[in-house]
C-alpha cells in the first residue's frame, strides 16, 4: 500500500497529471494550505538552519528533476523539430508553413544545425547534451572560485528550468552555451561580449531586446560595441538570407494558422502576455504584441534607471526581467537564470530566500499540484517565484550597497 503510494506520487510528478485536470475544492484547499504555509517560512526564514534547507532543496529539486526521465513520454520537442527538419529535407514543404500543427520557431541556419543534431540521433539522446553543459559549467564555476556545490543545487533547481529542459528535449542548450560566453565577457568588461549576446538573443528574437538595453545601461567602448553588433548583425542576416522572410512571417502570422502566441496560457506556457490576455478575453495580434513589447521595454529600462546597483546585478536583472516578459514564455526558459549565477555573489545564494524561491518552492509547489487536480494556470507560481526572486536579488543588493 505504502509503496504503492509513493510510486503514485512519483508518477504525477514526473507527468504533472494535476495540472491537466480542472481545478477542484479540495486543490483549491490545499494550494491554499501550501500557500499560507510558504508565506510564513519566508516571513521567518532567518531562522532556518542552512543544512537542513540544503537537504530539503537538494531532495526535492531531485525528485522533481531526474524523476521525469523514469516515465515516459518525455522528449516531445526534440521529436518535433527531428520531424519537422526531417519532413522538410524529403518534401517542397517550407518548414515555417503555419498550416501544419507546429512550425520551425527558429531562424533559417538552425535547419541545418538541427538537421545534423537529429542525425546523431538527438531525439534519444538531448538529455546528454544539457547536462554536459552542467558539468562544464560547474567546472567553470569551480575555475571562477565559486561554491560548487551551491551551483549545483542552483542548477538543479532553477526555477524547474532544469526539470523542463529534460523533460522536453528543447534545443535550450545552445542558448545556454552563447548566455554563458556573454557573461564570462561580460564580467571582463570584453565588448566580445555583445557578438555573444546577439547570437543568444537571435534564436529567440525577443532577447534581441537586450541590446538596446545594455548600450543604454553599459556606456564603455561604446563605439566598439556598436561595430561589433553591427558586424555580427551583418553576418547573421546574410547567413539566415535563405527563407528568411518565410521565418519573419510565421512568427506573426497571429491571424491564421499555428502561432505561438495563440498557445493557451498556464503550466506549459507560464507567459505574463498570454495570461493577460486570457483574462481580459482578448485575441492576441502584432498591434497587441507591440505595445505589450514597448511596454517592457520601457518597464525594464525605467525600473533599472531609479536603483543604484552593481554593474553585475545591473545585467543579471535586465535578462531577468526580459526572461520573465517574453510573450512566449516556456517554463524551460528559466534554466537561462543559470549561467547568470556567475555575475551574482555567493553571499546572495546563500541568502535562504533565495534558495526558498529559486530551488525548494518551485518544486513543493510542482510535486503538490502534480498530485492534486489543480488545472493549468496554476502552473504561474513558477513565474511568480522567479519574479519574487528578482525582487529579493535587487533588495540585497541595495541593502548591501547602503
Amino acid at each position: 500500500m505504502i509503496r504503492e503510494f509513493i510510486s503514485n506520487i512519483f508518477f504525477n510528478t514526473a507527468l504533472g497529471n494535476g495540472f491537466y485536470n480542472e481545478l477542484n475544492q479540495a486543490g483549491f484547499l490545499y494550494m491554499s494550505l501550501i500557500s499560507v504555509i510558504a508565506i510564513i517560512i519566508f516571513r521567518y526564514s532567518e531562522k532556518i538552519n542552512l543544512k537542513v534547507l540544503y537537504f530539503f532543496c537538494f531532495f526535492f529539486s531531485a525528485v522533481t528533476t531526474l524523476n521525469v526521465l523514469r516515465y515516459m513520454p518525455y522528449g516531445g520537442d526534440a521529436k518535433i523539430y527531428c520531424e519537422l527538419t526531417d519532413y522538410s529535407q524529403t518534401s517542397d514543404v517550407s518548414i515555417y508553413n503555419t498550416t501544419l500543427k507546429y512550425t520551425f520557431n527558429y531562424p533559417p541556419i538552425f535547419e541545418n544545425i538541427f538537421t545534423r543534431l537529429c542525425a546523431f540521433n538527438y531525439v534519444d539522446n538531448y538529455y546528454f547534451y544539457t547536462l554536459t553543459f552542467g558539468i562544464l559549467f560547474l567546472i567553470l564555476s569551480k575555475k571562477q572560485d565559486k561554491n560548487i556545490f551551491l551551483y549545483t543545487l542552483y542548477f538543479f533547481g532553477s526555477f524547474l528550468g532544469l526539470r523542463w529542459s529534460l523533460k522536453t528535449g528543447n534545443f535550450v542548450f545552445l542558448e545556454l552555451v552563447f548566455l554563458t560566453l556573454f557573461v564570462f565577457n561580460y564580467k571582463k568588461n570584453n565588448p566580445i561580449s555583445y557578438v555573444f549576446l546577439i547570437l543568444f538573443g537571435f534564436q529567440r528574437i525577443w532577447y534581441l531586446l537586450l541590446i538596446p538595453i545594455f548600450l543604454i545601461i553599459d556606456r564603455d567602448q561604446y563605439f566598439k560595441k556598436l561595430q561589433l553588433i553591427f558586424v555580427s548583425s551583418f553576418f547573421l542576416i546574410l547567413f539566415n538570407s535563405n527563407n528568411l522572410y518565410s521565418y519573419i512571417s510565421s512568427l506573426f502570422s497571429i491571424e491564421e494558422g499555428y502561432s505561438l502566441f495563440k498557445e493557451t496560457p498556464g503550466h506549459n506556457t507560464p507567459s505574463i502576455y498570454l495570461g493577460l490576455l486570457n483574462s481580459l478575453n482578448l485575441d492576441s495580434s502584432l498591434v497587441a504584441l507591440i505595445i505589450y513589447s514597448l511596454l517592457s521595454f520601457i518597464f525594464t529600462f525605467l525600473f533599472m534607471r531609479k536603483k543604484t546597483l552593481s554593474r553585475d546585478i545591473v545585467a543579471v536583472v535586465a535578462i531577468c526581467f526580459l526572461i520573465l516578459l517574453n510573450p512566449y514564455l516556456k517554463p524551460y526558459h528559466f534554466i537561462f537564470f543559470v549561467p547568470l549565477l556567475l555575475l551574482i555573489k555567493d553571499v546572495y545564494l546563500v541568502d535562504t530566500r533565495s534558495m526558498l524561491l529559486s530551488i525548494l518552492y518551485p518544486s513543493i509547489f510542482w510535486i503538490t499540484a502534480s498530485n492534486l487536480s489543480v488545472g493549468t494556470i496554476t502552473g504561474y507560481f513558477q513565474t511568480v517565484c522567479f519574479g519574487l526572486f528578482v525582487f529579493n536579488l535587487v533588495q540585497l543588493d541595495l541593502d548591501r550597497h547602503d
